[in-house]
């Protein structure tokens, strides 16, 4: 039997399209001897992000750019000042950023 080693999938999705994605990643890192959870980024204790070894990122943005509803908290973790710069340096992560293609552009004229 293959050993396993533990992997975080985390999404953020206000339509459900990241989160099919990151089900999809999750099912097949199983076929490949991963194993562990998948959680919206605001469901998943945050304070235990530290002690995460190996982490993919799945989101999606919404209306013209913006984040997730399900993301906004652990977004806001993220930013904050006293967050130590070296809390996530052992962490080997992937990130998965879907878009869409019909929003509205913008022309800039100098």
């Amino acid at each position: 039997m293959m050993s396993s080693h533990k992997l975080l999938i985390l999404y953020a999705s206000q339509t459900g399209t990241a989160q099919e994605v990151a089900e999809r990643i999750w099912r097949e890192s199983k076929n490949h001897g991963f194993d562990g959870p998948i959680s919206s980024m605001d469901d998943h204790p945050i304070n235990s992000l530290i002690f995460e070894a190996l982490v993919i990122f799945v989101c999606s943005t919404t209306g013209q750019g913006d984040p997730p509803d399900n993301m906004k908290t652990f977004w806001k973790f993220l930013l904050r000042k006293n967050l130590p710069p070296t809390s996530l340096q052992t962490m080997k992560f992937a990130v998965l950023g879907l878009g869409d293609s019909s929003y509205v552009k913008t022309v800039q004229r100098d």
